[in-house]
């Protein structure tokens, strides 16, 4: 019998790993922060888990999270579902250093100027 090299003959169970397979689900890309993407291409989880150097599952998960207000049956990922792995410092301080966590305390949280005046106010005792 002899040896196939596709990945769809039956022989080879696995398949090739970096081929697309025909039958996966393809999800667009909208946005402009990842270089290894185009914006308004299609792609599988595999790869768009490569591209953020997380598993697919991990991209797979984000992008349900985030089609709440989207039809049913659309798939897109934003470039804030295609993001790396979040780094140590700003986590949930397990397993942090003391100087780690003082760090993520001083972030700051308001992004404006009205924001911080309004966050001012709202911390005085009335």
């Amino acid at each position: 019998m002899k040896q196939s090299n596709d990945c769809m003959g039956y022989q080879n169970y696995g398949g090739n790993k970096n081929h697309r397979n025909r039958n996966a689900t393809l999800i667009k890309y909208i946005g402009h922060e990842n270089k290894n993407l185009v914006n308004g291409e299609y792609y599988t989880y595999r790869e768009l888990g490569n591209a953020a150097g997380v598993s697919g599952d991990a991209i797979k998960g984000r992008i349900q999270r985030e089609m709440i207000d989207y039809p049913k049956g659309t798939r897109v990922a934003t470039d804030n579902a295609v993001r790396p792995k979040q780094d140590k410092p700003f986590d949930n301080c397990r397993g942090a250093t003391k100087r780690q966590r003082e760090m993520r305390l001083r972030l700051p949280r308001c992004e404006t100027k009205e924001e911080v005046l309004m966050a001012k106010w709202l911390r005085r005792k009335l």
